[in-house]
């Protein structure tokens, strides 16, 4: 534990809600290419054996390309293989690594019929995709979690709020229902990426195809992505999409996942006490020895805005780009992944907060009181007493706008008789209506 803080804390903060709160300020990033490495080298496999399918290599050739590529795989999965910046980017470096492994004759014959332009889109498609399906069983994870706390905390009442003041009543369990469903909606948004973005560029060349005779279907058949283009002008000339997507999906969940957090710090502080975030997952103070700061949902906040930012940059590159590819179009991948690793640990960050809170059910309760029952006292004049819906909100307002702390029967009554209203509310209706799990069963349909 930290020697600025944490000495009044029961529980060590977790290491990765430590590193999660500390972002890039102690961690520096990988060159973005040397992400793509692998999926170069998986791009650069279905590709070879299409040529061999083609006929545009042999077999020899084909299984010395093939067993190249098996070799640089097997470096960079040993942390062995390194990009030289001087060979521009990792499409050159593999070709480079080949010709020097395999010499000229062999290795200059895998660009056969291929665009560098083609091999950049197809390794952020892959990349992005392995992102995509990982990310989508976090969100499912999280989901899963929303739904074991609102069954946990569905009797768990607390006030429900508009405008930053208590509405009415409702329960934890109906709020962490609420962003569950929420998420589901995300989920759908990451499962439609798939359906629209999951397209291979292999056989478009540098946008206008190629007179050689390569087949598009048989490499796809090799790479595995779920389509291949119609149009090879048109695979080329938007790219960018597939990352403007993401992050927009992205955007849109961390905006819901803002929203939770926000929730959670109110909830939290002193002034609303209904719930305590774990020791797990809040930092101290370098000053204040009483500090727990729930920092891994304050950094939240900003990764939302900062997947804001990284939207806005994409669709700026994307907005004026003539026809064909330009190099401004290589930018984009800085922009997603950047987004990708600032939110990447989200979804379990955030499960673990949910599924470590302890709720005050006394503090919650207490705060129940007040007007926050004006609502159903008017439905139920409403339901009981056939008293027009705006005739019964100027009743309870008017009993509002007399009464102390809370709207009580008789001031209730006072104001419908001055209103000459011929109903005099009962004490058993009265009591019917302001009991707090009868309103709840009510609102829950």
């Amino acid at each position: 534990m930290s020697k600025l803080w944490g000495g009044g804390f029961d529980k060590k903060p977790k290491e990765k809600a430590v590193l999660f709160a500390a972002g890039r300020d102690v961690k520096e990033l990988p060159m973005a290419d040397s992400i793509l490495i692998p999926y170069e080298i998986k791009a650069s496999k279905a590709w070879v054996k299409m040529l061999f399918e083609q006929e545009l290599i042999n077999q020899v050739e084909k299984n010395k390309l093939l067993d190249g590529l098996d070799l640089l795989e097997d470096k960079y999965n040993k942390g062995e293989l390194k990009l030289d910046p001087v060979l521009e980017d990792v499409q050159t470096n593999i070709e480079a690594f080949l010709t020097e492994l395999l010499g000229e004759e062999i290795a200059g014959k895998i660009h056969t019929g291929r665009s560098r332009t083609e091999q950049a889109i197809v390794e952020i498609i892959l990349y992005l995709k392995e992102f995509n399906d990982q990310y989508k069983l976090k969100v499912m994870e999280l989901i899963k979690c929303l739904e074991g706390s609102s069954i946990k905390y569905k009797d768990a009442l607390i006030p429900g709020y508009t405008h930053h003041q208590r509405a009415t009543v409702t329960t934890l369990g109906r709020v962490f229902d609420c962003y569950g469903k929420e998420f589901e909606k995300d989920l759908k948004r990451f499962e439609m990426w798939n359906l629209i973005e999951e397209v291979s560029p292999l056989g478009s060349a540098a946008g206008y195809g190629s007179s050689l005779p390569v087949d598009k279907i048989k490499m796809n058949k090799h790479l595995g992505l779920k389509k291949v283009f119609d149009n090879e002008i048109q695979a080329i000339a938007f790219k960018g999409d597939a990352e403007c997507q993401m992050v927009f999906n992205l955007a849109m969940f961390m905006n819901h996942i803002s929203s939770l957090a926000q929730t959670l710090i109110m909830f939290s502080t002193k002034e609303f006490g209904f719930v305590k975030i774990s020791d797990e997952f809040c930092t101290g103070s370098s000053i204040m020895p009483q500090k727990k700061n729930p920092d891994s949902l304050e950094v939240m906040k900003a990764k939302a805005a900062m997947c804001h930012g990284y939207l806005m940059s994409l669709l700026s590159m994307m907005k004026g780009s003539f026809i064909g590819y330009n190099r401004d179009m290589q930018w984009s991948k800085y922009a997603v992944m950047d987004a990708i690793t600032e939110i990447e640990l989200v979804p379990e960050i955030m499960a673990g907060v949910v599924d470590s809170l302890e709720f005050d059910d006394k503090k919650a309760k207490s705060d129940l009181s007040g007007f926050i029952l004006a609502q159903p006292i008017m439905e139920g004049l409403i339901m009981d007493y056939k008293i027009p819906m705006r005739i019964a909100k100027i009743v309870v307002e008017q009993t509002v706008k007399i009464s102390d702390e809370k709207i009580v029967l008789s001031d209730l009554n006072k104001v419908l008789k001055e209103n000459k209203l011929d109903s005099q509310v009962s004490q058993t209706d009265f009591n019917e209506w302001t009991n707090l799990n009868t309103i709840i069963k009510n609102q829950h349909k």
